[in-house]
């Protein structure tokens, strides 16, 4: 019988692999067996992001906030997840929240991007994007920042779906590789 941190890697493997419905029960295994791991209850919520399940995500990203108030790349998706749901005010408590007490620069550093973008100020957040990226350790991290900063400085049109709709880009890579568990 497999533990709660084997079922955790098992479903970071299937996410890798594009397999969601893998995922999502090596994730229900995982919290079966060890109802607060932390590290499954993150995955659980990024991999419900991943799938466009935002207001799930959102509350299961506050709930393990509450019991692990110290894991800053899980506020940092709780900002990304508020700005998708249009809740200013709550991205800019959780990247406000970073810039005071995060241990990473790097997420110091995108929490005041958002923060520059939230207020306008598409040059600071630029600069801060940038600062971010010399100091991230986090390959996707890294990545989705970079294309957020590419985004910044092209003055393209807007992204649509399939609908014709301008697509609401969300950044949540969940940085979902087995050495990155929280």
């Amino acid at each position: 019988m497999l533990d709660a941190d084997e079922y955790l890697h098992l479903a970071i493997n299937s996410s890798q692999a594009g397999d969601h419905h893998a995922a999502l029960e090596h994730l229900h295994k995982a919290l079966e067996k060890e109802p607060a791991h932390v590290g499954a209850r993150y995955f659980l919520a990024a991999e419900h992001a991943e799938l466009g399940l935002f207001e799930r995500a959102c509350a299961e990203m506050q709930e393990l906030l509450m019991v692990a108030p110290e894991l800053d790349i899980a506020r940092f998706q709780l900002g990304l997840l508020s700005l998708q749901l249009d809740r200013k005010e709550s991205a800019l408590q959780a990247f406000a929240a970073l810039v005071e007490s995060a241990r990473d620069e790097s997420l110091q550093s995108f929490a005041r991007a958002y923060l520059s973008l939230l207020e306008d100020r598409k040059d600071d957040a630029i600069e801060q994007l940038e600062q971010g990226l010399r100091d991230c350790g986090n390959p996707a991290l890294k990545g989705d920042m970079s294309r957020v900063l590419a985004g910044l400085k092209q003055e393209a049109p807007p992204v649509t779906d399939d609908s014709g709709e301008v697509a609401s880009p969300v950044f949540l890579g969940a940085y979902r590789n087995s050495d990155e568990t929280p």
